[in-house]
């Protein structure tokens, strides 16, 4: 028997009977304030749930599949969410910190306001997700950030080392100290400026003589 209860007051939420919830299905739930800390939900299919203000730090979450749920202001602190498909979900003003998130997909997922903190975001999908948040001092090796909503988001001390960001808004972005090598930029080419040299002018009695032989 597994009890899910709130996070501050105690109040029992859910009662599950099994064991374990390694593969369980959550649908259509009101799960609001839910404390999920050190579960092991990997497997698991939450679809259409509420679990705003839900704390999942230290819970384990490989292969967890969460779509068009309301996640806001949630906690993922230390949680293991590689390859965790969490697209379409709303994490608006949620922190995830020290987590690793490996191979994830936030395809259309919404991010905004959002902290992701020194995670490890290697090969993570963002694509067109609204991405305005902090990714300070995370891992983003490879992510693919393709058309997603970057406006002002923080990169700093990021990794963001063979990242695509083809069509990706970046105003106001900033990528101070980040790490850009091999990264393809906005414009679906290789991050940074190409410079061209500049030709070399002729004096002026040569190209006279030139056009005068």
């Amino acid at each position: 028997m597994i009890e899910i209860k709130h996070r501050n007051t105690g109040k029992r939420l859910l009662r599950i009977k099994n064991e374990s919830l390694r593969g369980c299905k959550l649908d259509g739930l009101d799960l609001v304030g839910a404390d999920f800390r050190e579960f092991d939900l990997s497997a698991c299919r939450i679809s259409g749930c509420n679990l705003s203000d839900a704390d999942f730090s230290d819970a384990t979450m490989v292969r967890c599949k969460i779509d068009n749920c309301v996640i806001k202001r949630a906690t993922f602190a230390e949680t293991d969410l590689r390859e965790a498909d969490l697209s379409d979900t709303v994490f608006e003003l949620s922190k995830f910190i020290n987590c690793k998130a490996n191979k994830a997909k936030f395809r259309h997922a919404r991010l905004n306001n959002g902290v992701l903190s020194k995670c490890d975001f290697t090969e993570t999908d963002f694509f067109f997700a609204d991405a305005r948040a902090s990714f300070r001092n995370s891992n983003l090796t490879k992510a693919n950030l393709f058309g997603a909503n970057l406006t002002a988001a923080d990169f700093t001390n990021a990794n963001l080392e063979g990242a695509n960001m083809t069509d990706a808004k970046i105003a106001r972005a900033i990528f101070a100290y980040a790490k850009m090598k091999g990264s393809i930029g906005t414009n679906g080419r290789p991050w940074g400026f190409a410079i061209k040299s500049k030709e070399s002018k002729k004096p002026w009695w040569k190209l006279w003589d030139e056009s005068n032989p």
